[in-house]
């Protein structure tokens, strides 16, 4: 597993409560039952160890792994997989900027 799934893996895992055994990148987020406030509070942790800026807006829709990948939100992402990969397109893309 790279090393940003993993540290995804344990960001949600401490901000939900919840033992890292129950984390797995297939997981998903309605299956640890999130709810809104807990997906602000992955956000603003997310957001921290990757000194990153997550735009996040439940009523958008949100594109992942196409050139729109630096607009990405959380909002419609349903897996840790598609959370680390939104994280991974938004480090690039500030690389890149």
């Amino acid at each position: 597993m790279d090393p940003i799934t993993d540290d995804v893996m344990q960001i949600i895992s401490r901000e939900l409560k919840i033992p890292i055994e129950r984390v797995t990148p297939d997981t998903a987020l309605q299956d640890l039952g999130v709810e809104s406030l807990d997906l602000i509070e992955i956000i603003f942790a997310l957001e921290e160890k990757f000194d990153i800026n997550i735009p996040y807006n439940a009523n958008e829709a949100s594109t992942v792994g196409t050139e729109e990948t630096a607009r990405v939100g959380l909002g419609n992402l349903r897996t840790i997989a598609q959370i680390s990969a939104a994280v991974k397109g938004l480090m690039q893309a500030k690389t890149t900027a």
